[in-house]
């Protein structure tokens, strides 16, 4: 239930701009009693928007890895090589990083309903030319599009996230929403091997087109628009003020290019180069998987190899609740002390040493053969640390830049996304020359150095407020905020 103003005292907030010191005080008193955003939406339907925004989530990581086990033979029925086989999946993560630009700018500016929809319906034609692809030509603009609509989930679907979820609920939100992500993990590639050893490789697309068709139903007919500037405007008109009026500002269109300014702001590159590189290592972990279980001495066919990525699915879940989880702990332990919003972040960091743990025993066990449980055992620590990061450094992003969270967010995957594909379209060549030991190895003490500097930031920063708290009294949180200053309770 949203708490009501009187239309005395909402006449004398909307025309705030001439009063005296008595009345400001007035002010301040009436301004905490106003609504807030976020109190717009009833608990049950947050969870169902949570829930839809989350299984499109599940698409887009579902349709990525579908057909992964069946790697080799898509090479050999399409008559091509391994490299351009890889290729399929770098395309995919090419068309993902730069379309992902455009859809931040674009659900930013008009709203996120229509550009997830106008998307949505891109992808479902585009799954249509991937199945009747008739050579490596055709299927490689068909994956491209694939990546570059599909993509909009994950921009739009954390964007909406942060539209509705308060910051010290936005971890759990976001844990949910990679959670149910990384839940394609865990089934894309079972199902994707089984129906490419029962029915060939063709028919993954017809099960990704279906579960896309659903959720476009199910995201018209439950999912509002819920863009911020939007939603103040449209409570403004039919009379009630909402707490964040005055703080959010029409946005305007802008050159999708423009995002990339993000990527200049000291608060959050460091933090970017740490998903980007982890990122980068687990896919390609990931990927090289499939091609690397196909050759001697393993030698498994497509419907036992998605079996093998199943332990690193789970570990993708369970990473992506308890990251969330320890996030929203953590971020509101530091904002009760120290008020500083980067505790989201520290359990974040924490988990990123497991990654290259995990690279290591990862590229060593294969380079000498070893028993596929020490692989497998690799991928899973790797996959865990990688995915426990990723909540606590998104809701840290949205608590920053609020107003323009799909912009943010789509810098951030441009940085991780085209890392990948640079890295994608090379690791078969240098695995080939240096080995696997030595490549997963130099991924390992990249992830340690990218670490490094974010952790020595954080630590700064938590020591610099711990000494100022402790020179201050204690003051209550302020409720309202900036980009840059979020709503705590």
């Amino acid at each position: 239930m949203i708490p009501m103003v009187s239309d005395q005292e909402q006449i004398q907030l909307n025309s705030n701009d001439n009063l005296n010191d008595e009345e400001e005080l007035r002010y301040k008193d009436i301004k905490q009693y106003l609504p807030t955003l976020y109190d717009t939406y009833a608990r049950s339907k947050k969870n169902i928007i949570l829930l839809i925004i989350s299984s499109l989530g599940f698409l887009s990581n579902f349709d990525e890895l579908v057909y992964l086990p069946a790697l080799p033979t898509v090479i050999q029925d399409l008559h091509t090589s391994e490299t351009l086989g890889l290729l399929t999946i770098t395309v995919y993560v090419l068309g993902s990083c730069f379309c992902g630009l455009i859809w931040g700018v674009l659900s930013d500016c008009y709203g996120r309903r229509s550009i997830m929809l106008l998307a949505l319906c891109g992808f479902i034609l585009s799954m249509a030319g991937s199945y009747f692809s008739s050579n490596i030509g055709i299927f490689l603009v068909a994956r491209v599009l694939q990546g570059g609509f599909i993509c909009v989930t994950q921009i739009v679907g954390q964007a909406t996230i942060a539209d509705i979820y308060p910051p010290n609920e936005r971890g759990r939100a976001i844990a949910l929403f990679y959670a149910f992500y990384f839940m394609g993990s865990l089934v894309g590639p079972g199902i994707g091997g089984q129906l490419s050893y029962q029915f060939g490789w063709r028919s993954t697309f017809i099960v990704v087109e279906i579960l896309a068709i659903v959720l476009f139903i199910f995201y018209v007919l439950f999912v509002p628009e819920t863009q911020q500037y939007i939603i103040v405007c449209k409570y403004h008109k039919a009379g009630t003020k909402l707490l964040e009026y005055d703080l959010l500002v029409k946005p305007s269109l802008q050159n999708p290019c423009l995002t990339l300014a993000y990527l200049k702001e000291t608060t959050i590159i460091p933090y970017i180069f740490v998903l980007a590189i982890g990122y980068m290592s687990m896919n390609i972990a990931q990927l090289f998987l499939s091609i690397r279980l196909s050759k001697a001495p393993y030698d498994y066919k497509s419907n036992i190899i998605g079996i093998l990525y199943l332990p690193m699915a789970i570990a993708k879940f369970l990473g992506s609740i308890v990251g969330g989880i320890l996030s929203d702990y953590a971020a509101v332990r530091y904002m009760t002390t120290l008020r500083i919003d980067e505790g989201h972040v520290v359990p974040a960091l924490l988990f990123s040493v497991l990654t290259p743990i995990g690279l290591i025993i990862y590229g060593w066990s294969f380079q000498y053969g070893m028993h596929i449980l020490l692989p497998v055992m690799g991928s899973i620590i790797c996959a865990f640390g990688q995915t426990g990061t990723r909540p606590g450094i998104y809701s840290f992003y949205t608590i920053k830049y609020q107003q323009y969270s799909a912009s943010v967010i789509a810098a951030n995957n441009f940085v991780q996304l085209l890392l990948t594909s640079i890295m994608l379209t090379s690791t078969a060549i240098i695995v080939e020359s240096i080995g696997n030991g030595l490549y997963f190895t130099i991924m390992a003490v990249a992830n340690i150095l990218a670490t490094i500097l974010p952790a020595m930031i954080v630590s700064r920063k938590i020591r610099l407020s711990s000494n100022i708290s402790e020179k201050m009294p204690n003051q209550s949180t302020p409720l309202i905020s900036t980009d840059d200053r979020q709503y705590h309770e």
